[in-house]
């Protein structure tokens, strides 16, 4: 009896681990398009939509819009830095969406993350060069001993828009892109 009831006893566990290790492959794999999944919010969506700086500009509350120069930068038709909720933003424009993933992810990796290329001759886009560096340094460090890294952790590609956002980590600087992104959605 206690051989039978050692078997009744091991079924549910046994269950319980199949599925353990069947979410836990589900949630490790992920494709180029997302974040990992951390927060619900993918990176590239096709959405069919052509955005241009005026749905930026007519959101609430975004303000503080600078316009680069995108002569040396493939592809883009526009580039602007403005500013949410206190928060800088980069955001680019391109013909189409094929455009900004083909033309833009290069450049998009290379500024982002906590490898991001923000200074020096491996700058791929010099314009608004010194919009995506912040400085970091301990208290009490002079200016000199500043070290640059940079301000955009992620980015999201909308349609024909890449939008870089800051945060103090990956996770927070996907919820800005997406609270940024809710205001340019029609109504």
């Amino acid at each position: 009896m206690s051989s039978n009831n050692l078997t009744t006893r091991n079924i549910p566990i046994a269950v319980v681990v199949v599925i353990f290790v069947a979410m836990t492959a589900a949630a490790c794999g992920s494709d180029s398009a997302s974040n990992g999944g951390e927060v619900g919010v993918d990176r590239i969506v096709d959405n069919d939509r052509i955005y241009v700086i005026d749905d930026l500009k007519d959101a609430p509350g975004v303000k503080g819009f600078k316009d680069y120069d995108v002569e040396e930068l493939p592809g883009a038709l526009e580039a602007w830095k403005v500013i949410y909720n206190k928060l800088d933003y980069e955001v680019r424009f391109y013909p189409t969406h094929e455009d900004a993933v083909a033309q833009g992810v290069l450049y998009a990796d290379s500024i982002t993350g906590d490898d991001a290329v923000v200074i020096g001759d491996e700058v791929l886009w010099e314009e608004g060069e010194k919009d995506r560096k912040k400085c970091s340094r301990a208290s009490g460090t002079p200016h000199s001993g500043c070290s640059y890294s940079g301000r955009y952790l992620e980015y999201v590609i909308r349609g024909n828009m890449i939008l870089f956002c800051e945060g103090d980590e990956s996770q927070a600087a996907f919820i800005n892109c997406e609270n940024l992104l809710t205001l340019t959605e029609p109504v």
